[in-house]
């Protein structure tokens, strides 16, 4: 699948922190937006997200805005509700740099879940697609 068509079918949600839209029955992909991340944003987020899958972790493909750094109540939420929330998680990321910082941050801690960075939708679609994360 490329991006463009899929920008094309219908959004699945929205909320204050990105735009979703379904890629397939196990796969969402959110367009992240530059908004601020609290506690509250990330709550309200991850609402929305588990709606959008019936309240089961689902295979997540996200294309990485620039954002302020969160605080560590907001990091920590993040953090625990990540595996709830998410079976794998595909990052784009915006140029190089970000996509260094990321590897070398989650090169630090073995992250809950499987979790890889891309310069690209299809190289992204390609390897979660490809992951089993029945449990």
């Amino acid at each position: 699948m490329k991006l463009e068509e899929l920008l094309k079918t219908p959004m699945i949600g929205e909320s204050e922190l990105a735009t979703y839209w379904r890629v397939d029955a196990d796969t969402i992909y959110a367009a992240s937006k530059p908004s601020s991340r609290t506690v509250e944003t990330i709550a309200s987020n991850v609402a929305l997200v588990k709606s959008l899958n019936d309240q089961k972790p689902v295979k997540l493909i996200i294309s990485i805005a620039k954002s302020s750094v969160p605080d560590k109540a907001t990091r920590e939420l993040a953090a625990k509700e990540l595996p709830v929330t998410y079976s794998a998680m595909a990052m784009i990321a915006p140029n190089k740099l970000t996509g260094f910082i990321i590897n070398l941050i989650y090169g630090m801690k073995k992250p809950p879940i499987p979790m890889k960075t891309f310069s690209n939708f299809e190289d992204a679609y390609r390897w979660i697609s490809r992951l089993d994360v029945t449990k």
